[in-house]
């Protein structure tokens, strides 16, 4: 169900920075040496963890114009909203939000972490999840094991992903790309 843009760009780019923002100075610095490195990088997620999360994401839009910035951490349909409703390409789910899967929207990734989730997502018509947090539940393995059985689901791995492991994950056939709050390793 995802936009068919924003998921060929997600599989071009194989990472999906996450930046769990600090301050806006800070972010910005991150950001701008990091991009520098990693040009093909267009899409960002943003978590929405810190109280200021939401102000420091609208700044980040207006300061990095050529990059694509989502939201992460979205909880309520409201929050989805309010993204919106401030331009933002895409939203990310740390687990099921069944009100926010009822809107189906192509710029939703709901996450998951059992096959019974991944199922019900699949049954809703979403083919792309977040796996999160998958260091906690079977890694690369767990998404091996299913990727014959689940075969019109991409993943998009998040929690514990490091340079030690990455190359397992992207070398999987149901992985999109990985999701990482530790981009500068890569």
């Amino acid at each position: 169900m995802l936009n068919s843009e924003l998921q060929l760009k997600l599989k071009e780019q194989k990472i999906l920075p996450i930046l769990n923002t600090t301050s806006l100075s800070n972010d910005i610095d991150r950001l701008s040496k990091y991009l520098e490195k990693n040009r093909s990088i267009q899409y960002i997620e943003v978590t929405l963890r810190e109280n200021q999360s939401f102000d420091i994401a609208l700044e980040l839009q207006k300061h990095f114009t050529k990059h694509k910035f989502g939201l992460g951490s979205i909880l309520t349909k409201e929050d989805f909203i309010k993204g919106q409703d401030h331009n933002f390409h895409f939203f990310v789910s740390p687990g099921i939000v069944n009100e926010i899967l009822e809107i189906n929207n192509l710029s939703y990734i709901p996450g998951a972490e059992t096959v019974s989730e991944f199922i019900h997502l699949n049954e809703k018509g979403y083919k792309i999840i977040k796996f999160f947090p998958a260091n906690l539940n079977g890694e690369q393995k767990k998404l091996q094991s299913i990727e014959n059985i689940l075969k019109d689901i991409k993943f998009i791995p998040t929690g514990g992903v490091n340079k030690d492991n990455i190359n397992k994950y992207l070398d999987l056939k149901n992985v999109l790309c990985v999701g990482t709050s530790k981009f500068e390793e890569f």
